[in-house]
């Protein structure tokens, strides 16, 4: 009796011996974990400044630290461009963007409609102002 105890506990031993070592081999053969895409470059610039490369024009708002907002007769004016960069953005990615900027290359347009709180905040309507681009290249 006593050889069969030490019997069953030998294989017992073993069998979770090779099933802690089956688990860490598992686990070093599990491919890692995709990467979260890169966030969202934003930057903010004066309204009619020379747009960067790979950047795009996001929203426009009014800003009174910078661009001469601080000026009375542009309190009402929209002073300053919100830009956001697309070209390090991977595939699948979608980019909300105001509509008068060209669809960058490599980038279809997913929706177009109005949002009052950007790109110009029309009061219209049926204005269309924003649209939404997403990455298929």
């Amino acid at each position: 009796m006593r050889r069969h105890t030490a019997l069953r506990l030998s294989l017992m031993s073993c069998a979770l011996a090779f099933g802690a070592e089956s688990a860490l081999a598992q686990a070093a053969r599990r491919p890692t974990p995709p990467q979260p895409p890169p966030r969202a470059e934003r930057q903010l610039v004066c309204r009619g400044a020379a747009m960067p490369v790979g950047w795009v024009l996001v929203d426009d708002l009014r800003e009174s630290s910078m661009c001469g907002g601080d000026n009375p007769a542009t309190l009402n004016a929209y002073n300053v461009w919100a830009i956001e960069r697309y070209d390090n953005r991977p595939v699948g990615t979608t980019i909300v963007m105001c509509a008068s900027m060209p669809t960058p290359p490599a980038w279809i347009v997913v929706d177009v409609y109005r949002e009052k709180n950007a790109c110009g905040h029309p009061d219209e309507a049926f204005a269309v102002n924003v649209k939404r681009v997403q990455r298929a290249r």
